[in-house]
């Protein structure tokens, strides 16, 4: 009986220091969630909501007048995911793996390529739209290097507007696969490295045929995160082009639609709906979610131990 009863006290002890931070994500994520998915079932009379409707508002995203806008910012959205993939993600395992060859010594660019991820994406937004603009510090370098002539209008360009904002949020998180990947390497027992080096294996075959496989932890967490991220891009889309994902919607993402949707900058008399705009938002955390567990349980599978 006193065994029970002193485990009992250590459950509700630990309870306790549960309740403070469970209380907070209970009111701050969870209800939010409910609420959103609760409310994209009901019709929408400005911000009052009015007569249930089922799946009308979900059906109404694929409609012809708004599947357009939903598969375009879809659509950039997949090429964010993809650019940071294969551009932030690689470059940072490659430079991860410099920097663990290279030793202590080169621990000072560690800091240096985290630098920009201390700043807020709405500052590097800001920064990165004054040094782009047409007589900024960009076009000023291009143009006495000779690499371009005549104003910089990239941020007005449909071809290239996207990619420059790809390349922002890069050089914005550049410093967080470089940190998870070493972290991952160190995590690597060093016999193994030594033992390849024995064998003759130069640091592209170590890399490819030990440390890789053993780096699939790492790689998981990244895809996951910067899946979440890329489909959550928000703030560097606005700050740089405003929320109508300009020039003619070719930034556009599905936050700044359902933004547009939600607080009614949608159309030219601005007016909002926020039960489309819901359940756009229940789709993409759906999705986000799927996503997610999928991604996590497709690395579990492939994950080598020692």
């Amino acid at each position: 009986m006193r065994l029970r009863s002193r485990r009992h006290r250590k459950h509700l002890k630990g309870l306790a220091f549960l309740l403070p931070a469970l209380s907070l994500y209970l009111v701050f994520v969870i209800f939010p969630l409910a609420a959103s998915l609760w409310g994209s079932v009901f019709e929408w009379d400005g911000v009052q909501r009015s007569a249930f409707t089922g799946l009308s508002n979900f059906r109404r995203l694929f409609d012809a007048s708004n599947f357009d806008r939903v598969a375009g910012a879809f659509s950039h959205n997949t090429l964010w995911f993809a650019g940071i993939m294969l551009v932030q993600n690689v470059l940072g395992l490659l430079i991860a793996y410099v920097l663990f060859l290279r030793g202590h010594r080169y621990s000072f660019f560690q800091s240096v390529y985290f630098l920009p991820a201390m700043f807020s994406p709405v500052i590097v937004g800001a920064l990165w739209r004054l040094l782009l603009a047409p007589r900024g510090p960009v076009e000023g370098a291009l143009n006495g290097l000779g690499l371009h002539h005549g104003p910089l209008t990239w941020l007005g360009d449909t071809g290239v507007a996207l990619w420059i904002l790809i390349g922002v949020d890069i050089w914005n998180w550049i410093g967080l696969p470089i940190l998870v990947f070493l972290a991952g390497f160190h995590a690597i027992p060093i016999d193994l490295f030594e033992a390849a080096k024995l064998d003759g294996a130069g640091p592209a075959r170590t890399l490819g045929a030990i440390a890789l496989p053993l780096l699939i932890p790492s790689i998981s967490i990244l895809a996951t995160l910067t899946f979440i991220n890329a489909f959550n891009q928000f703030d560097i889309v606005y700050v740089m082009e405003g929320v109508q994902g300009n020039p003619a919607y070719s930034t556009d993402v599905l936050v700044t639609y359902f933004y547009r949707l939600a607080f009614g900058a949608e159309g030219a008399v601005g007016i909002t709906d926020i039960g489309l705009a819901l359940a756009l938002g229940s789709l993409l955390f759906v999705f986000l979610a799927l996503f997610s567990v999928m991604t996590l349980r497709f690395f579990a599978r492939r994950t080598v131990t020692l």
